[in-house]
């Protein structure tokens, strides 16, 4: 029989998915600060749409790399698409059965679209590298040509990564967030994207997250209990 004083002492089941801890003011600061460092500087090299030498080398060696990465590359990238952020979100709100846990992951769809594809790519105007380093690029999908920098890919992945490391244990976090450097890597290897155009992706993905986290799912943390309690 079970009694009412060890029903009370009975520790309780934790959710599948919570916020497990709130983003403190420095760490908002600094993961801002770093981002824009970084995308001013990636920015500042990309701006008249030429593409450094060892740019370029790298770019050729990762993009040299042997075709059987390709269906496993193409896997990876799959969640830097827009609708990723939609469907992660979606999974994480149904499991954990509380709806407003889509909120950061709505709100990070439009500001991708505006940040990136109305300001910063019509800013700095460069090309894809089958047009920016030249034909001998293997493209491995279908940019050719158009507007390169930043990734939208990049940007969605690592902040999708972000958001999602804020709902896991902290041993689990680093997962989603290598799945987003994968990202990074395939859009490289499938030669759709400048090195620097992925490293700016990643910073204004994070920059996103790091924002949505600190502002929104901050309200929401359920830090683990201590033991004994």
């Amino acid at each position: 029989m079970t009694t009412s004083s060890s029903i009370e002492h009975e520790p309780q089941r934790r959710q599948p998915f919570a916020v497990r801890d709130a983003m403190s003011t420095t760490r908002m600061v600094t993961s801002v600060a770093v981002s824009l460092v970084v995308l001013v500087a990636s920015s500042a090299i990309a701006w008249n749409g030429e593409v450094p030498d060892w740019e370029a080398d790298l770019l050729r060696w990762m993009n040299d790399w042997p075709d059987w990465l390709e269906p496993i590359m193409w896997t990876l990238q799959q969640v830097g698409v827009l609708a990723g952020p939609l469907i992660g979100g979606l999974v994480i709100a149904r499991v954990a059965r509380r709806w407003e846990y889509l909120i950061p992951f709505l709100l990070l769809m439009p500001l991708k679209l505006f940040i990136e594809k109305a300001v910063l790519k019509q800013l700095v105007e460069r090309q894809r590298p089958f047009v920016s380093i030249g034909p001998d690029i293997t493209v491995r999908g279908p940019a050719f040509e158009g507007l390169s920098f930043p990734s939208g890919h990049a940007t969605t992945a690592v902040a999708f990564g972000i958001l999602v490391a804020a709902f896991l244990p902290p041993r689990w976090r680093p997962l989603p967030v290598l799945w987003a450097a994968a990202v990074c890597v395939a859009r490289i290897y499938f030669g759709e994207h400048n090195v620097l155009d992925v490293v700016a992706g990643a910073a204004l993905g994070t920059l996103f997250a790091t924002v949505l986290w600190f502002t929104i799912l901050n309200r929401w943390v359920e830090p683990d209990e201590e033991p004994g309690q």
